[in-house]
């Protein structure tokens, strides 16, 4: 047989505890090294595509783990250059998606159990779990280069609730959920009432806790509206570029460890309670539609002094997962009604 022929044949055996227990080195057995070898030497992208497109069916005919390893050759494939697309992505999400299930399930179960008798009670699990490793970086390889598909699976609650429960767990690393709860193509009105000016923002690829959102926000503003607005001091450029994870060297993610980003401008509600830095995106206020938030010069409004570790509340999630903010557009003065609108609500809420 040739070596497709052979590593799918092994494919469709199920997996053994022998396999489980050998992790990354079952990838060294006689009949995966051959079709390794010849997926290395695949010269160009459209074959890498067309190889996508022969491999994705097997995933959901095989068990848990060996799918986990074709999953993992498949994110190799896609590092490598080849295409996100679907049937693809859904299909590596799915195969995730079943063995998060499956584990949560043994979870529930709640028996102590050694290996050899977990996998005798619950050998899929086993299998799932055992796999892991294999399939998040596929799972990631795929997220990270494509918001549309993000956008689709954050609409999965049920999906975001498992991970949720299996991070809860300890059983799934922190980035997984991260991932899924992205603030992808959200937009976002920042008031400053003092001077009558309103700014609409997009966000792309942010992380749900606001200091994410102050670090690229404040960045965004004092490119549109000028240096010193709002009397707001430079922003760090090192800060702004791990924000945004553009172009980072091993010297920036060494450096970065250093970095005390602070928040230029008071970010806060209707009413003068600032916003805290932990906040999710959900907890902003909404103006006809739009989440909101406003903002003053830091020296003139009362708030507490906010510092924090960029590292610790947006770690860099996947070297191809860029984020931003930016200003769309300036709410100009034939949309005068917002400030009438705006004072009343500031009001109620006094």
């Amino acid at each position: 047989m040739d070596s497709r022929s052979t590593f799918v044949s092994f494919l469709r055996q199920p997996s053994t505890l022998a396999e489980l227990q050998a992790g990354d080195q079952v990838f060294a057995r006689e009949e995966v090294q051959p079709f390794l070898a010849a997926l290395r030497q695949i010269p160009s992208n459209d074959q890498r595509d067309a190889t996508l497109r022969d491999l994705v069916p097997l995933l959901p005919e095989i068990d848990s783990f060996h799918a986990g390893m074709l999953a993992l050759l498949c994110g190799i494939l896609v590092e490598h250059g080849g295409t996100v697309s679907n049937p693809l992505v859904d299909a590596i999400m799915e195969l995730m998606v079943r063995q998060l299930t499956q584990m949560r399930d043994a979870i529930r179960a709640d028996e102590k159990l050694n290996p050899d008798e977990r996998f005798q009670r619950f050998p899929e699990a086993s299998r799932a779990q055992a796999s892991l490793p294999f399939t998040l970086p596929a799972v990631m390889a795929m997220l990270c280069r494509d918001k549309e598909a993000r956008k689709a699976w954050q609409r999965r609650q049920d999906v975001i609730q498992l991970v949720g429960e299996l991070e809860d767990a300890n059983q799934v690393p922190f980035f997984l959920k991260r991932t899924l709860t992205l603030l992808d193509d959200k937009k976002l009105l920042v008031v400053d009432q003092q001077n009558r000016r309103a700014f609409l923002a997009h966000l792309v690829g942010v992380q749900d806790n606001m200091f994410h959102c102050f670090a690229l926000l404040q960045h965004a503003l004092l490119e549109y509206a000028g240096p010193g607005y709002l009397d707001a001091r430079p922003t760090n450029p090192l800060a702004v570029r791990y924000a945004q994870n553009n172009n980072l060297t091993q010297q920036d993610y060494i450096d970065a460890q250093n970095i005390i980003e602070e928040r230029r401008f008071v970010f806060h509600y209707p009413g003068g309670l600032w916003v805290p830095g932990d906040a999710s995106f959900s907890e902003l206020p909404v103006f006809r539609g739009l989440p909101f938030l406003l903002i003053a010069n830091k020296d003139t409004v009362s708030a507490p002094q906010t510092i924090w570790d960029p590292t610790n509340w947006y770690p860099v999630l996947h070297q191809e997962l860029e984020a931003s903010i930016d200003i769309v557009r300036e709410l100009r003065g034939e949309e005068a009604e917002l400030w009438t609108a705006l004072a009343s609500l500031t009001k109620e809420t006094q």
